[in-house]
């Protein structure tokens, strides 16, 4: 629907993109992007997918509802700010973190009937481009589809992240549901006064069996 390459300052507010085969709104190599009271709905890929070095990237108020995936950080997106989106039927993922996505703040954000996990930190083929430094607080993780599900998900070897004061619930029976999987390689990840209900296993900490 909205495609932005190689430009810099752009304010997209209040913005409707629907029923797209592919992702609602992209921009990529763009710095200082403001997403704002935006609805992006029923897209087969990404709702909002800020990419390719985007820094100081701004997503705040918008609403992502029944998109392949919700919000796609990818390929080098820091300093970025996400918060008080709504994040809901997301097919995969609500939230995707990985390939060097550094630095950014995730805060105040709702998530919830994710098909597959709520908030992602992807495994990366090489160690120096995992999604570090990130910082994901007061956000509302509700309700995973599949058995297996996992609210949030740390992966590869991703590491120097901080996960704090988030609430995390399963609404639906536990299954195999986990709130919290720490990744057997990840490093230096910091959980702080977070509420966990409903999972089969509230956190799940494979370092432990290093």
């Amino acid at each position: 629907c909205v495609w932005m390459q190689d430009c810099n300052r752009i304010t997209l507010r209040k913005i409707t993109a629907r029923n797209y085969n592919g992702d609602g709104m992209s921009w990529q190599i763009c710095h200082d992007v403001l997403t704002q009271d935006c609805h992006s709905h029923d897209h087969t890929g990404y709702g909002l997918h800020p990419g390719s070095g985007s820094q100081r990237t701004i997503v705040r108020g918008n609403r992502l509802v029944d998109n392949g995936l919700g919000l796609f950080f990818c390929w080098g997106v820091r300093w970025g700010l996400a918060e008080k989106n709504y994040i809901e039927g997301s097919k995969t993922y609500g939230i995707s973190i990985g390939h060097h996505d550094t630095d950014n703040i995730v805060r105040d954000n709702e998530v919830r009937s994710s098909g597959e996990v709520g908030v992602l930190f992807r495994e990366e083929p090489v160690p120096a481009f995992q999604g570090n430094r990130n910082v994901i607080e007061k956000n509302l993780i509700l309700g995973v589809v599949q058995e297996n599900g996992v609210g949030i998900d740390l992966q590869g070897e991703t590491k120097s992240i901080t996960i704090a004061q988030n609430d995390i619930r399963q609404t639906s029976a536990p299954g195999k549901r986990v709130g919290i999987r720490i990744g057997a390689a990840t490093d230096q990840i910091t959980l702080s006064d977070n509420h966990i209900e409903g999972f089969a296993e509230a956190v799940l900490d494979l370092r432990k069996h290093n």
